[in-house]
């Protein structure tokens, strides 16, 4: 008897750890969804912009499949040669122009107009980029930072929670489980509260007959009087 008691004890444990598992995931996600932006390579969460390399075109101050940190409040003006800045790229293809998310160090500033225009280079290129990149496209400015192998699994975690399979597994699953789970609580809760019921109106009946055969034996006792 006391096993199985410990048993439940064990399986309520389990079953409550998990609710505030499922309950953790669904308010990260949610804080994820509402506070998260995705554009191409490029995350924000919370104020903070990273993104995951596409190529080795730095390397080897960061290559392909690293997630690297940027500051978007940059202030043009104030960069300088040899600044490593994101900014929006272009590539003609057959489909017509893409454009894509750029990090390249700053080799040549040139503010003489109206606007100022940088050159760029990736640290593994033998030469410059070919066009210069004009102050209004860039996205910010690189913070030195940066996780090694961690962008191409940021990225695809990033794209699956935007997913409707991610909306679906994290979401609707943990909260269909959770209200399966809750109706068969209540089941349980009130199945056991009909059984005490069902006991204690046997008790008071029980009480109720022994009560009246009592007083129709005090009865007859004084009627015999």
């Amino acid at each position: 008897m006391e096993n199985v008691q410990e048993n439940k004890n064990v399986w309520k444990k389990v079953l409550n750890i998990a609710f505030y598992v499922v309950l953790a995931i669904v308010f990260l996600y949610a804080m994820f969804a509402l506070f998260s932006k995705k554009e191409e390579n490029q995350i924000s969460f919370l104020g903070i912009t990273s993104l995951a390399v596409q190529s080795d075109s730095m390397k080897p101050t960061f290559e392909e499949g690293d997630l690297i940190f940027i500051d978007k409040d940059v202030n043009p003006e104030d960069l300088e040669i040899g600044d490593v800045i994101t900014y929006e790229d272009f590539m003609l293809t057959d489909e017509g122009t893409i454009t894509y998310y750029n990090t390249h160090r700053i080799v040549e500033i040139d503010d003489s107009g109206l606007v100022i225009r940088f050159t760029t280079k990736g640290d593994n290129n033998p030469t410059n980029d070919a066009r210069r990149v004009s102050e209004n496209e860039i996205i910010g400015v690189w913070t030195e930072n940066s996780w090694s192998n961690f962008g191409s699994f940021a990225d695809g975690f990033t794209g699956f929670l935007k997913s409707g399979l991610g909306f679906f597994l994290l979401i609707v699953l943990p909260a269909v489980a959770f209200l399966v789970y809750e109706v068969i609580r209540f089941v349980k809760v009130y199945s056991e509260y009909n059984n005490k019921k069902h006991v204690a109106d046997r008790v008071k009946m029980h009480e109720d007959a022994v009560r009246e055969a009592k007083r129709q034996l005090e009865e007859e006792q004084k009627n015999k009087e």
